[in-house]
């Protein structure tokens, strides 16, 4: 179970890896999982949602990451994709640690 990593979303962004840019973006992947973490309601670490649905929870974390990069305010709220996303795992981790 591996986290996503800066550099992988960087990668996957095709920007600059300057030390500055992936502490930008490093930032922005902890503000999405903080997000994320704060929408299931439970006190809940990244292994264990990694463990629920891992391919899931690294993808909105890069698709959050990736929203908060292009605007730091999220100006027009949630995509449809992320909130279908985030749907999708809240359900699977309530699922889970409510049964």
């Amino acid at each position: 179970m591996a986290l996503v990593t800066s550099q992988e979303l960087a990668d996957e962004l095709n920007i600059d890896t300057d030390d500055a840019e992936l502490k930008t973006v490093d930032s922005l992947i902890d503000s999405a999982k903080a997000m994320i973490q704060s929408s299931i309601k439970l006190k809940i670490t990244d292994a264990d949602i990694l463990a629920v649905n891992e391919p899931l929870y690294n993808r909105l974390i890069k698709t959050m990451a990736t929203s908060l990069y292009y605007d730091r305010e999220l100006s027009t709220g949630y995509s449809k994709g992320v909130m279908i996303m985030l749907t999708n795992l809240r359900a699977e981790v309530l699922g889970v640690y409510n049964a």
